[in-house]
């Protein structure tokens, strides 16, 4: 693949990623009535074409890592709202936080609705007892890393923003913040949270005394 037809082609993805993205939009406000595919699947073809070749100068790699990160985000956030939209849970469920409230109903319901409980009478054969699994990396306090990532991205997705960091570099990230603030205050830990306030997604830290 020659420089020039990379140089043009991560322009043009670029362009269809911003239509794609518009017309997700439009999907999921109800103006257009049937999902983007043809225009994902022309996106999906150029991502794959160069994710299965080789470039040759560092910046080209670079432009198109990032491109794909960005890419890949929308896709699984995409992937979560059309679940939830095709499940009636919502008809937008871009709005913050309504596809939560609406999975929090739907299982208050079905918690309340008589055939929730399980029938009396024998009692059903306990399965056997699965080997003790190792537990996911977890952020100190309690909450599972991969859940804090999830929130960190799913705030930055739902104010618009295309998110910096994968999981990795999430990772690493907190891991030198953690080292940083413990050897500037004395404390036995360093706990993170996600903060959205005025427009803004940060990670907010507290020392563990």
């Amino acid at each position: 693949m020659s420089e020039a037809s990379f140089e043009a082609d991560i322009k043009k993805m670029q362009e269809l990623f911003a239509v794609l993205k518009h017309e997700y939009d439009l999907y999921f406000a109800g103006t257009r009535k049937t999902q983007p595919a043809k225009e994902r699947a022309e996106l999906d073809r150029l991502v794959r074409l160069y994710g299965n070749g080789t470039l040759n100068r560092m910046s080209q790699q670079f432009l198109l890592n990032a491109f794909t990160s960005k890419f890949t985000l929308h896709c699984e956030q995409w992937n979560k709202w059309l679940r939830a939209k095709e499940d009636g849970l919502v008809s937008d469920p871009r709005l913050p936080g309504t596809t939560r409230e609406a999975k929090r109903a739907m299982y208050a319901l079905e918690k309340s609705s008589p055939g929730h409980a399980k029938p009396a009478g024998k009692p059903e054969p306990s399965a056997p007892a699965a080997a003790p699994k190792e537990p996911p990396p977890r952020e100190k306090g309690g909450k599972p890393l991969r859940g804090l990532y999830d929130e960190f991205i799913n705030a930055k997705l739902e104010l618009g923003m295309v998110p910096e960091w994968d999981f990795d570099a999430f990772e690493r990230h907190l891991k030198k913040q953690r080292e940083a603030i413990l050897a500037k205050y004395a404390g036995k830990d360093v706990v993170f949270t996600v903060q959205n306030a005025n427009g803004k997604v940060s990670l907010k830290a507290k020392v563990v005394k």
